[in-house]
């Protein structure tokens, strides 16, 4: 089988990637799954997943990021120079493996040889290995005989080899043979005989790009497409290609300038947002008044409103009121009484609102305003409020009353219609209506025909525009330094359209970057580069994780989502919640009952919500989708509130063998958010700049006297007051960084009367906490956000609800001015960025500030309003002074780059501490305030009394991470002898019924200990861990034993694993032993006993970051040395200490107790976890115990305890603390 294979290894990346190691392990793997006895569809499923860790770790070093499976193997096989007989067998495999699902369990098993032989095959190309005999008795005696797939004629994936001026040359998926595609004029279908122009493909094409071929004829062998799409998983929203045929030029280059242009806040967008409520109350027949509906839009929209400055001038103010009158009177009559006699089966009924739609064969998605579907005919409008295109009024035919559409918008209906017609396979007779809605004009209903040249024009910009953003999140947007508005102006625009309105609102984006320092400029393009990378990486995928990335929507099985946890099927909607006749939220049903947290969902996720068969595989671009937000899930179902609602149930009452599927959205206004925030920066006043360069040092007034009495907290709270610019706050676990440090800065800000503070975090459920503490504190708050994000307890608090008071745009002005403290999350505050133009901060206070990515935090520092002094234009800050709170050394921010694409190679950003894009700007200021005595304490304070651990179980966290600069507060349960809390009652209450189970009296004699776990020999379903599962519960069950009257889910135990997978079977497991300890009994009773232990918390550790229980338990599940890298993936060094980020923030969750259960030959293979494991040693707390003498507590315990706890450092001011 091994022949010509040692010859192959010209890549040394892959060599580096794909030891003999890794190779002995796999053929393990393999072998293993070939001998289990499982049911064939878990045999393949276990195979599939070997397969994809295969290639992944022969593509660990590489730097290419690919996309699908698909690219990936023929990546390696044409690196590898494999022969074209041997890439197929590997290429049929991978394509069994994409469709087990779909296939009968008697094809599984008859292919299952073959495909067991082709994966060992693969190992052993890789590694210039020969399969073990022991495995290869599984192999089929043959090759697999070939059986060449039909291909689509309406699409083909394939991969770019080679190409010239006419053919392109390539691979396609089906069958992974060399075709040849005809893309020059020779191909009539594609050129739409002569009036298209594809030739602008040969500039963009690269070796190993993929492309889509539509709507394919083949002629001599030649394949003919109609379209070709590059990179199709890159999805392009419709809207931002149509924004690329400006006035002035129909270039991809228009998206740059667009996406680092401020947030428009111009009358012109709020009357186009307010036309939109007006469609949807037309639709939804609300009979509306006006005063009604802007009452409704204002509370809404406060602070966009609020600030725009157009609306500070009355007659502008009553220009708007007009004009809006006007467009509802327009619209009512429109949509109410022209539509219904243009369209013959029109029913209001059967309108869908704002319906979603992806497509992988297009390579667009979009969301359309109004959809009516009725017999398998479609009618689609786009409300435009806006003007149409200039129209000379002495042309022939000129009618002010009715619109000539603006060429952008003809482009977006173009797309829809084209979108229909390929990806949903609408004849061109079902596409009976394509309008444009011109609400501003009494005639504005506008019926478009179908436009060939133009669709050609669009696909055009939409293969231009993924090539450039694709490039530049690759190589940088250096471009936009050669950007003017001149070389923009291809279109030659002038008089006063370009003089007065265009030309300078380009300049006014443009000149910033032509007057910035080299060091301002090397920062900037650094950060676009690497926001625009994370964007990427957030729609394909990222080469460290399989399952990421939006493609996986369509790129992925549904075993590869289910494994994930990155989907729900089989739901029905068991209910609506309706205002009227809208349906605003679904209630969905799970098939049967299921555990919370073994999906990958939370409560406040953004979905998409769609129909699929009974019987079919879910597929998110079959149909249209609703975008929604979870509300709430529970054990039997889902309730999701939908972000457009709905007319009528009858939108979601399909057929009875209709089930619906909830999988993960993305949202991409944020990353607009992201650029125009770092592009602010450039225009920031120069102190600040040079601040954030560290280009001066920060202002420190010692004149500044506290007002207020802190206690312990005196000295942070006054420097935090004398640093004039910026200042950092250490907050290692349970040091009261937000109870306590957050509180009292806020506190003694607040002494000064007109003193405005906001207050930050980077997650929903911080600014919730940071909520509670000023609720407890009796300190009057509004929060930014909306009603999904936020903790019910808190919502009389956001700005939307308190605007419902106000009666007119004055007092919500004044309800703005007159509240001094504000809360948000740093999204939710980029997202309404125009609130720092109407409100002054003299303090922003950001928690969580070592979990916020640097290009999160830019928009806001740098934000300014601008006046003038003495003729020149002058920026003042919107926010004066910074507090940033955080650790470094706990959990950083989720990235989607890995180091070596996070490494910043510019000499200048490396002088001011900028060497990874994954740091947070806490840590590169902290790496600025450093000394060779420590930090700097004009502007770093770091809290050393931790008020959580107890002592014991502070003590490895504080030496192997903190340096010893811990010490506990004390407060009584942190000094507690062993045996003197809960557990005490259940030891005496055994000694009784002589029973000496042996976990509680390990619990009554050690606050931390190391469980060992066997080694397991079996490596499949290996993020699971059946022997650990069965002491965790047994553990949990003793310590429910111990606490039954005051057990509380919340707050006495919970677990950290490091896989979701290991969640379920624990949860299993404790639910096994609840019913071994106490029966089946069906009282109410013995259910809300079950509930509480099946309820409480099972997480990763990212998870559990600012949660803290009585009891924890970490379970390390690992079984397999490669499986340490994902364990230990957050690691750094610091003052010669190696800090491992996820191991720290687990031990310190833990109050009372701390176990650690995992196998130590595997562990043992990390310092770290060695160095664990000799501490628990060291204190008499290391167990090795066979799983059924442990679980049954039958084994002796070492009651002597090592612990001696050093001098306890206490002072009046703690104790008071």
């Amino acid at each position: 089988m091994l022949t010509l294979l040692l010859t192959m290894h010209s890549n040394n990346t892959i060599e580096k990637s794909f030891t003999t190691e890794h190779a002995m392990l796999f053929f393990k793997e393999i072998e293993e799954v070939a001998a289990g006895y499982f049911d064939i569809h878990a045999k393949y499923a276990m195979l599939r997943d070997v397969f994809r860790r295969v290639v992944n770790q022969a593509l660990s070093q590489t730097s290419i990021n690919f996309i699908g499976l698909f690219a990936k193997v023929d990546y390696l096989m044409k690196q590898l120079n494999v022969p074209t007989s041997k890439a197929q067998l590997i290429h049929d495999t991978r394509r069994m493996l994409n469709a087990i699902h779909t296939t009968s369990g008697d094809e599984l098993a008859a292919a299952f040889p073959y495909d067991v032989k082709a994966t060992a095959l693969l190992v052993e190309l890789l590694s210039g290995r020969t399969a073990p005999e022991s495995l290869s008795a599984y192999f089929a005696t043959t090759d697999r005989k070939r059986r060449w797939g039909k291909l689509d004629a309406n699409v083909l994936r394939c991969i770019v080899n080679s190409w010239d001026d006419v053919y392109i040359y390539a691979t396609e998926e089906q069958n992974a043979t060399e075709i040849k595609i005809c893309y020059g004029r020779q191909n009539a279908y594609l050129w739409l005989n002569g009036k298209g122009d594809w030739s602008y493909l040969k500039q963009i094409l690269h070796k190993d790009v993929q492309l889509n071929l539509v709507r394919i004829r083949i002629e001599d062998g030649v394949y003919m497409p109609e379209l070709i799409i590059y990179e199709p998983d890159y999805l392009i929203d419709i809207t931002a290609i149509a924004s690329c045929f400006e006035t002035y030029a129909e270039s991809p280059y228009v998206s740059l300038v667009n996406a680092v242009k401020p947030q428009p806040n111009t009358i012109h967008i709020h009357l186009g947002n307010l036309a939109g409520q007006f469609l949807d109350e037309t639709i939804h027949e609300r009979h509306s008044t006006f005063n009604e509906s802007i009452i409704s839009f204002f509370h809404n929209n406060a602070i966009g409103l609020t600030s725009c400055d157009d609306l500070k001038k009355k007659p502008v103010v009553e220009r708007f009121y007009k004009e809006a009158q006007q467009q509802q009177r327009n619209i009512e009559r429109l949509i109410g009484e022209v539509l219904p006699q243009e369209v013959d089966e029109y029913d209001n009924h059967d309108v869908v609102l704002e319906p979603t739609f992806f497509s992988e064969v297009l390579g667009i998605q979009g969301r359309l305003d109004l959809l009516h579907e009725k017999n398998g005919n479609v009618t689609i409008i786009e409300q435009k409020s806006g003007k149409g295109a200039f129209v000379p009024f002495t042309a022939d035919g000129f009618n002010p009353n009715r619109p000539e559409p603006q060429e952008k918008h003809l482009v977006q209906l173009s797309l829809y219609r084209a979108l229909f017609n390929y990806e949903f396979g609408k004849r061109a007779d079902q596409l009976r209506h394509f309008m444009l809605l011109y609400s501003k004009y009494s005639e504005g209903l506008v019926s478009i025909a179908s436009m060939p040249e133009l669709t050609l024009r669009a696909i055009r910009m939409r293969n231009l525009l993924a090539w450039l953003h694709i490039d530049c999140a690759n190589n940088g947007f250096g471009i936009l330094r050669s950007l003017t508005p001149d070389t923009l102006n291809r279109n030659m625009l002038s008089g006063r359209l370009w003089d007065e309105w265009v030309r300078p609102e380009l300049e006014r984006t443009l000149n910033p970057i032509r007057m910035a320092t080299p060091l301002e400029l090397a920062y900037y393009l650094r950060f676009m580069r690497f926001v625009g990378k994370e964007h990427l990486l957030s729609k394909i995928g990222n080469k460290t994780k399989d399952d990421s990335g939006f493609a996986a929507v369509w790129l992925d099985t549904l075993e590869d989502k289910r494994a994930a946890g990155n989907i729900y099927e089989g739901l029905t909607i068991a209910s609506f919640g309706e205002n009227g006749d809208a349906v605003e939220s679904l209630q969905l049903k799970f098939s049967e009952a299921r555990s919370v947290d073994t999906s990958n969902f939370r409560t406040g996720d953004i979905v998409i919500v769609y129909p699929y068969s009974l019987g079919c595989v879910p597929n998110a671009c079959a149909q249209m989708v609703n975008r929604a937000s979870i509300s709430d899930i529970t054990e039997e179902g889902v309730e999701v509130v939908l972000r457009n609602s709905q007319t009528d149930r009858r939108v979601f009452d399909l057929s009875e063998d209709v089930r619906w599927a909830i999988e993960h959205d993305m949202f991409e206004s944020s990353v607009k958010s992201l650029y125009s925030g770092i592009h602010s920066f450039l225009s920031a006043s120069k102190e600040r700049r040079d601040l954030l360069l560290c280009q001066r040092e920060p202002t420190i007034d010692e004149s500044q006297k506290l007002c207020g009495d802190y206690g312990s907290f005196n000295t942070l709270v006054a420097r935090a007051k004398q640093a004039r610019d910026i200042f950092l706050v250490i907050g290692p676990p349970g040091t009261g960084k937000t109870s306590f440090g957050l509180l009292n800065i806020l506190k003694e800000e607040l002494t000064t009367p007109a003193a405005n503070v906001v207050l930050l975090s980077y997650t929903n459920r911080a600014v919730d906490e940071i909520c509670s503490k000023l609720v407890e504190s009796n300190i009057d708050f509004l929060r930014i956000g909306s009603e999904l994000n936020c903790d019910k307890a808190f919502s009389d608090h956001l700005l939307c609800n308190r605007a419902k008071d106000c009666r007119n745009a004055r007092a919500v002005s004044e309800l703005i001015a007159n509240t001094r403290v504000f809360c948000a999350t740093t999204s939710a505050l980029n997202a309404n960025i125009h609130l720092l133009k109407i409100k002054h901060f003299d303090l922003a206070i950001i928690d969580e500030s070592s979990q916020i990515l640097e290009p999160h935090l830019i928009g806001l520092l740098a934000a300014h309003t601008s006046t003038t002094q003495n003729s020149q234009l002058k920026a003042q800050n919107s926010i004066s002074r910074f507090v940033l709170i955080g650790d470094h050394k706990q959990l950083p921010a989720v990235v989607q780059q890995t180091a070596e694409e996070s490494r910043v190679d510019e000499p200048e950003l490396h002088a001011i501490n900028l060497t990874d894009c994954r740091l947070s700007l806490f840590e590169r200021l902290l790496k600025w305030f450093k000394t060779a005595e420590g930090y700097d304490p004009r502007f770093v304070y770091m809290l050393t009394h931790q008020g959580r651990m107890h002592q014991e179980i502070a003590e490895f966290p504080n030496i192997e991470f903190y340096g010893g600069k811990l010490s506990v507060v004390p407060l009584p349960h942190q000094t507690l002898p062993t045996g003197t809390d809960e557990l005490t009652k259940l030891k005496t209450q055994n000694s009784k019924l002589k029973i000496q189970n042996g976990i509680v009296r390990m619990l009554n004699a050690h606050r931390i200990a190391f469980i060992a776990s066997p080694h397991v020999d079996n490596t499949t379903a290996m993020k699971t861990n059946q022997a650990e599962a069965e002491m965790i519960a047994a553990t949990v069950m003793q310590i429910y034993r111990s606490t039954a009257d005051r057990f509380d889910e919340a707050q006495t135990v919970g677990i950290i694993v490091p896989y979701r997978n290991q969640i379920a079977t624990i949860r299993s497991a404790i639910d096994a032993a609840y019913r071994t300890m106490y029966g089946d009994a069906d009282s109410k009773q013995a259910e809300a006993q079950r509930n509480k232990l099946h309820n409480i918390t099972i997480d990763t550790v990212e998870r559990y970051q600012g949660s803290q229980r009585d009891y924890i338990i970490y379970g390390f599940t690992v079984r397999q040395r490669y499986q340490l890298d994902f364990l230990t993936n957050n690691t750094f060094e610091e003052d010669a200490m190696r800090i491992d980020r996820k191991l720290n923030v687990a031990m310190t969750r833990a109050r009372l107790h701390m176990l650690m259960v995992g196998n130590p030959e595997v562990l043992r293979q990390d310092e770290t976890f060695s160095r664990l494991i000799d501490f628990a040693k060291h204190s008499g707390a290391y167990y090795d115990i066979p799983v059924d003498r442990y679980c049954a507590g039958d084994f002796p315990v070492n009651t002597g305890n090592r612990f001696v706890s050093a001098q306890i450092k206490t002072t009046d001011n703690i104790k008071k603390t």
